[in-house]
């Protein structure tokens, strides 16, 4: 029972680290298909992901000490069906023309071993029927090449890490993992009348996709963001070879002709939101001209960067030829930061509220979701 515990404990471990990697691939996936994140979505996926990997943990867990390692030789397997039954009875002592005595069963450890086998992938059967909409073929299929890979790592004493098996490749493990995944297939056809079924996760999911949410927008952001970091590190390489250093207003002008080409060649879509299926349109619904795209971003840029630039320039600049001492310059400071942080804030607050942002109102521009339902 120990060792199941550290498994499980080293799988809570590992988890977090998992679902960062997986997070941002998923996130990207979830908004190209369906326009938004819903949360009972993520619930299932993430647990699934749990699920497997404490089920790995659990079958390469606890890993042979050093010593014990070094005599590992050989790698032994089981290939007899049905030899357990055969040990329980013999170990626990049954008589089988004897029915009291086949309670001896439940102090048998061999026993206990065989249905954690047949509980532990239960689960795995659910999954695939429930959210992955598996038939009863895929799913047989699928659970037996995941038991068999289990048995192969066990077998290969964790892929020829160590030179022999610490675990013993057993057959009936192979049929009985298969068989809980059969037996989890079944409960959830059960269960699926009691939660939403794949179907209306989807349709909730597209439904939820034709609105365009703040985590929507910067997410698209941050993507853009990405490439735009791309091009500014190929534009430092190449300036660097060619002119020496590019200066500061050359990376914003790179930025602004981004943001204005992308939308200009891609209808309206920067690379950004043509993976979270959004689009710059006019207000009117139609479709904008370049000028609006350059006028929204400038806007942008000039208030994420340009704007808290220029002021803090400003106070450093009235500080050094004397207009105001040290004390005001830190005051000064703080002000135009707070200001900035506070304006940032302010229009975040609208964005969520789905408001027209100022950059919007100016440009006359406004950015849509381009979900449609089942596509």
């Amino acid at each position: 029972m120990n060792s199941y515990i550290e498994a499980l404990r080293q799988a809570a471990i590992i988890f977090p680290v998992l679902a960062i990697a997986f997070t941002i691939p998923y996130i990207a996936y979830n908004y190209h298909k369906y326009g938004s994140i819903w949360s009972l979505r993520i619930l299932i996926v993430y647990s699934f992901i749990l699920y497997i990997l404490c089920v790995y943990c659990l079958v390469i867990l606890p890993l042979p000490a050093g010593e014990a390692a070094s005599q590992l030789h050989g790698h032994e397997a089981q290939l007899v069906p049905f030899a357990f039954i055969g040990d329980i009875i013999e170990n626990a002592d049954i008589v089988l023309s004897q029915p009291r005595t086949w309670l001896n069963i439940l102090g048998e450890s061999a026993f206990w071993t065989t249905v954690f086998n047949f509980v532990m992938t239960l689960p795995f059967g659910a999954y695939l029927r429930y959210y992955f909409c598996c038939g009863w073929k895929k799913t047989l299929l699928l659970s037996f090449l995941l038991s068999l890979f289990f048995e192969l790592t066990q077998l290969t004493g964790l892929y020829f890490i160590y030179p022999g098996s610490y675990r013993l490749f057993d057959v009936d493990d192979l049929m009985v993992n298969t068989l809980g995944s059969m037996v989890g297939f079944a409960l959830a056809g059960i269960a699926s009348h009691f939660l939403p079924s794949r179907e209306e996760l989807d349709r909730e999911s597209f439904i939820r996709g034709r609105k365009v949410s703040l985590l929507r927008r910067i997410v698209a952001f941050l993507y853009d963001g990405v490439t735009y970091a791309i091009l500014a590190a190929i534009a430092f390489m190449l300036g660097a070879n060619w002119f020496g250093d590019v200066p500061s207003w050359g990376y914003a002008l790179l930025a602004i002709a981004y943001f204005t080409l992308c939308p200009a060649l891609l209808r309206g879509q920067t690379i950004g939101h043509r993976l979270t299926k959004l689009r710059v349109v006019r207000m009117s619904g139609g479709r904008a001209s370049w000028y609006q795209y350059a006028l929204r971003y400038t806007l942008l840029i000039a208030l994420l960067a340009g704007l808290p630039v220029a002021f803090n320039v400003l106070v450093s600049t009235m500080a050094d030829i004397g207009l105001i001492g040290g004390v005001a310059a830190v005051i000064a400071y703080g002000l135009v930061n707070g200001g900035y942080l506070f304006l940032l804030l302010f229009e975040a607050v609208r964005m969520a509220m789905r408001r027209e942002l100022f950059y919007e109102r100016w440009s006359r521009t406004k950015l849509a979701s381009t979900v449609e339902e089942g596509k």
